[in-house]
């Protein structure tokens, strides 16, 4: 009997590529012999290593490989003269925010017919990397990530005082800001934008006591490392894009969700949908979560 192979293009925004994680285990479940072989677009060098970080060290993924013509010769004329089948890895196109009333993880499954058992998304660092992400942060007294720039659309960023504001108020705290070197910056906060890779991104928010941040990756990266945080919801929505270790913020308006209409354009009414989140009401929900994370704390110390 034929081995099965599974050819899938990775396309879409990091965010999106984390989300797909799961099924790829479903696969290897639904189908045990099967080969899975991840394709990564070779448009834009930080998208393509994006990628493969994502992906990387993953054990149901057997190959990671380019879409270059020079690096795959073979698997591009096959792909070309439709000899066997590519599976794209996107979904966006299916406009989910208005569509679905179900979390991506799913939607995706659906896209490859398979059911998942468990919509925990998965990323897989070494021992050496969780290894410098502790004595990164080790070097921080409470640390909290936060990260504040959403790349698909500004409608999803809250106001960079709100940020600073937060920051002021929690003084017992070190946030340290992760993102790229063009993200406004948070005065107060540890600066970290530009200065790490995408893996070593995540090794820090591992390390950390919690996460706070806009909709974006790195708060899906919380979900897959248990780490409990604060997300801020308003063009999207925590049904389709929220995780249950986090405190979902979303107030919802009559216009919401609007990312799947809007795209990346601005915000006609100003977006009521994040401005009306307030300073407190995140504080409130970073130390209940921060709360927890101390009670898990104890109750490890006290089974060892």
């Amino acid at each position: 009997m034929k081995r099965k192979t599974f050819r899938i293009i990775a396309r879409g925004g990091h965010g999106d590529l984390i989300l797909s994680t799961p099924i790829f285990g479903a696969l290897k479940q639904a189908y045990p012999h099967c080969r899975i072989i991840i394709f990564c677009l070779e448009k834009g060098a930080r998208l393509r290593r994006g990628a493969r970080e994502i992906f990387k060290n993953n054990p149901n993924i057997d190959e990671i490989r380019s879409t270059s013509l020079i690096a795959n010769p073979l698997h591009y004329a096959k792909f070309y003269l439709k000899k066997v089948k590519f599976i794209w890895l996107t979904y966006d196109y299916l406009a989910p925010a208005l569509i679905y009333d179900r979390h991506a993880t799913l939607i995706i499954a659906d896209m490859f017919g398979i059911r998942l058992d468990s919509s925990k998304l998965e990323l897989y660092l070494t021992s050496e990397e969780e290894k410098w992400g502790r004595e990164k942060v080790g070097a921080y007294r409470n640390p909290i990530v936060i990260h504040i720039t959403s790349l698909s659309s500004d409608n999803k960023n809250w106001l960079l005082r709100n940020w600073e504001e937060l920051v002021e108020s929690m003084p017992e705290y070190t946030f340290i800001q992760l993102g790229l070197a063009k993200e406004e910056k948070v005065e107060g906060a540890v600066d970290l934008r530009g200065k790490t890779s995408f893996r070593e991104g995540l090794s820090i928010i591992k390390s950390s006591l919690s996460f706070v941040g806009v909709d974006s990756s790195f708060a899906h990266a919380t979900n897959a490392f248990g780490i409990p945080g604060v997300v801020l919801f308003g063009a999207s929505t925590p049904q389709v894009w929220g995780h249950p270790n986090n405190i979902n913020l979303y107030k919802k308006q009559r216009c919401a969700p609007c990312v799947d209409l809007l795209l990346a354009s601005p915000c006609p009414y100003g977006k009521p949908c994040m401005t009306t989140i307030t300073v407190e009401e995140v504080r409130r929900a970073l130390l209940s979560q921060l709360a927890k994370r101390k009670q898990a704390f104890s109750t490890n110390n006290l089974c060892v």
